[in-house]
C-alpha cells in the first residue's frame, strides 16, 4: 500500500499527461522500493524539462528476483509499445537485455554500477547494446569509502560487508572494498546472508567477534536489507553503518559518500530527454554521476555512544542535525 501511494503521488507529479498518440509512453522497471528515489528524481527532471506529455507503466519486482526475471520477461515481449524503459539499476538492464535478446527500444540506468562488468555496453563513451544512462560509480568509490570510514573512526580495524556472490555489482565492489580495506590496515569480511533471521544473529554477535562496523556495498540485495533491517539491528547493537548514498543518511545511516538516488534519477532525465527526441542511444554515452558527497548523521551517531574522529566532520559536505 505505501508503494502504491509513492507511485500514484510520482505520477501526480506530471499534471499535463496527456493520452494522444503524441504522448510518450515510458515503462519503468525497478527492483523494488529501495530504487524510488531515482524514480521520483527521474519525473522530477523530465516534468522540470519540460516534458509532461508521459503515459508511465511501472514495473516493480518487490526485491524478489523470481518475479523480477518475469517481469523482465513481460516487458522485453511489450517492449515496442514503449518509446523508453527507465531501469532502477544494472541488475534491471542485465534482466531485461536477457530476457529482450536483442533491445529494440532504449533503456537508461537511473543509476547503476559495474556496468561493463554486466556487459551492458562495450563502451561507456559509445553504447553498445541500446543501453545508456548514469553510472553512480558506487563500486569504484569503495575505497575512498573505505579511506573516509578509516579518518572516521581510526580504532575500528574489522568490519563487515554484506553481499551476495551472485550478482555483478556487489562481487565488484566488495573485492574493491578487500583491497582498500589492506591499504588501510582494515580487515574487510564479507559475509551472505539467506534471510533476516540469520542477519539479526550475524549483527548480534558482531562486537564478540571483533568487528566494529558495517560498510555497505552497492546492490540491490543490500538496499532492500539497508532500509528494512540492516539499520534497525545496527542501532539497536550500537554498530556504525557507512552507506553509499546521502539520501540514506537523512533517514537514519550514519555515514555516507556518494551521490543520492534522486540525484542520479534526475541526472538520468536529461539523457531520456536527448533520445525522446530522436538521438540514437549510441550518441548518448553513459555519464557519471555529479559530485559525491559525504554526509555524517549526528544524531544517529551520539546514539550509538561510540568514539569517531570529531575534527572530521570538518570535511563534511552535508551533516543531518
Amino acid at each position: 500500500m505505501r508503494l502504491l501511494k509513492i507511485l500514484l503521488f510520482l505520477i501526480l507529479l506530471l499534471p499535463s499527461c496527456k493520452t494522444s498518440d503524441d504522448s510518450y509512453r515510458i515503462a519503468i522497471f525497478i527492483s523494488g522500493e529501495g530504487r524510488m528515489a531515482k524514480v521520483k528524481g527521474f519525473l522530477s527532471g523530465l516534468k522540470e524539462i519540460g516534458v509532461d506529455n508521459l503515459r508511465v507503466d511501472f514495473y516493480e519486482g518487490n526485491n524478489t528476483l523470481s518475479r523480477m526475471r518475469d517481469l523482465a520477461q513481460d516487458l522485453a515481449e511489450v517492449q515496442d509499445r514503449y518509446d523508453l524503459i527507465a531501469v532502477g539499476g544494472s541488475l534491471e538492464a542485465h534482466m531485461i537485455k536477457e530476457a529482450a535478446g536483442k533491445l529494440r527500444t532504449p533503456v537508461v540506468i537511473l543509476g547503476g554500477t559495474s556496468i561493463r562488468e554486466w556487459k551492458l555496453t562495450k563502451s561507456l563513451s559509445k553504447p553498445s547494446e541500446n543501453i545508456t544512462g548514469v553510472d553512480n560509480l558506487n563500486a569504484e568509490l569503495m575505497a575512498k569509502r573505505v579511506e573516509l570510514f578509516s579518518k572516521m573512526f581510526p580504532h575500528i580495524k574489522k568490519v563487515l560487508v554484506f553481499c551476495n556472490p551472485q550478482f555483478e555489482a556487489s562481487k565488484n565492489a566488495t573485492k574493491i572494498t578487500i583491497r582498500a580495506g589492506r591499504r588501510f590496515g582494515i580487515k574487510v569480511v564479507p559475509v551472505s546472508v539467506k534471510d533476516v533471521k540469520e542477519l539479526e544473529y550475524i549483527i548480534s554477535h558482531m562486537k564478540e567477534d571483533g568487528f566494529g562496523a558495517i560498510i555497505i556495498t552497492p546492490c540491490f540485495y543490500t538496499e532492500n536489507f539497508l532500509t528494512t533491517y540492516i539499520l534497525h539491528y545496527a542501532n539497536f547493537y550500537q554498530i556504525p553503518v557507512f552507506c553509499h548514498s546521502p539520501g540514506l543518511v537523512r533517514k537514519g545511516c550514519h555515514v555516507a559518500y556518494g551521490t543520492s538516488g534522486y540525484e542520479q534519477g534526475y541526472q538520468a532525465a536529461h539523457m531520456a530527454y536527448k533520445i525522446l527526441n530522436g538521438t540514437p542511444v549510441e550518441f548518448v554515452p553513459f555519464e557519471r554521476a555529479y559530485y559525491p558527497r559525504l554526509a555524517v548523521n549526528e544524531p544517529a551517531l551520539a546514539e550509538l555512544g561510540i568514539t569517531y574522529n570529531r575534527e572530521f566532520i570538518t570535511y563534511v559536505d552535508e551533516v543531518v542535525r
